[in-house]
């Protein structure tokens, strides 16, 4: 039997990437999109908004959707889940509580309860996963540091904070909160100009890593080429992620902007 494909596509650059593979497996197909950009992701996508969380739970459940893929940013406020904890009939007590963690754990339940199966992105499309080793950029010896950084970026997903740090040699500088990697980068950038990091000996590193506690169908930290631009733009010089629960998007693009701006790029696994 094939599988009924529901899509919940939030902002980014991994959603098209996702969409084309799914498109090319056959199965048919709905895109929620929760960014506004249905028009750009093919005749099956469906505009949704979590202002309305009881519709976007119909729009899976009336699809009779048999598997969901969750791919991409969404931002949630105080209210939206809220909204979905009631949508799923959680009590308010709960919502509450609901970091990206608890929100997977929510999305698990909902799926146990409608019988249907969650599929990580990098099931749907295992060509983007991170790779152990160089990955792009000079090729460094950067075991001195990166094994480390890599550590301090899972120690900051145990408080289901974010999934990134940034450290000069092993001090950290600047963490991933709500905010978003760009964010972090944004600030790393203003603390350099400051002269408060990024001029003495030990390099700036940009790490992600997933969150311990995190299941691998939501959320698994991702890089493009953007990402390579914003670190360069802070003075980063070594970008390490956790091989294997990486996503790395547009990776031909990705390795032209590492070569150019002599950011090296290197897969580690955890452990």
């Amino acid at each position: 039997m094939a599988r009924r494909l529901t899509l919940v596509a939030g902002a980014g650059d991994l959603v098209p990437h996702l969409a084309a593979a799914i498109a090319r497996s056959g199965d048919p197909v709905q895109i929620l999109d929760l960014a506004g950009r249905a028009p750009t992701l093919g005749p099956h996508a469906i505009p949704v908004s979590l202002d309305d969380p009881a519709g976007l739970v119909r729009a899976v459940t009336s699809f009779r959707t048999s598997h969901i893929v969750l791919a991409g940013g969404v931002h949630l406020s105080d209210t939206h889940r809220e909204g979905l904890a009631a949508a799923l009939g959680l009590p308010d007590k709960i919502a509450g509580s609901l970091g990206d963690i608890g929100l997977a754990t929510m999305v698990m339940a909902f799926a146990a309860r409608h019988r249907v199966r969650l599929v990580g992105a990098h099931h749907v499309a295992p060509e983007l996963v991170a790779p152990e080793g160089h990955i792009a950029g000079p090729v460094v010896d950067a075991s001195a540091f990166a094994a480390g950084a890599l550590k301090a970026a899972r120690a900051v997903g145990t408080l289901d904070l974010g999934q990134a740090i940034v450290m000069a040699g092993k001090r950290a500088i600047a963490a991933e909160d709500a905010g978003g990697t760009d964010a972090l980068l944004a600030r790393v950038a203003v603390l350099r100009e400051e002269g408060r990091t990024g001029n003495g000996q030990y390099p700036l590193i940009l790490a992600k890593a997933r969150k311990p506690k995190q299941p691998d169908y939501v959320d698994l930290p991702a890089i493009g080429p953007e990402t390579v631009i914003n670190a360069a733009a802070a003075g980063i010089s070594i970008i390490v992620v956790e091989a294997r629960t990486t996503l790395v998007i547009e990776r031909a693009r990705l390795e032209a902007e590492a070569a150019v701006r002599g950011i090296s790029v290197i897969g580690l696994r955890h452990g």
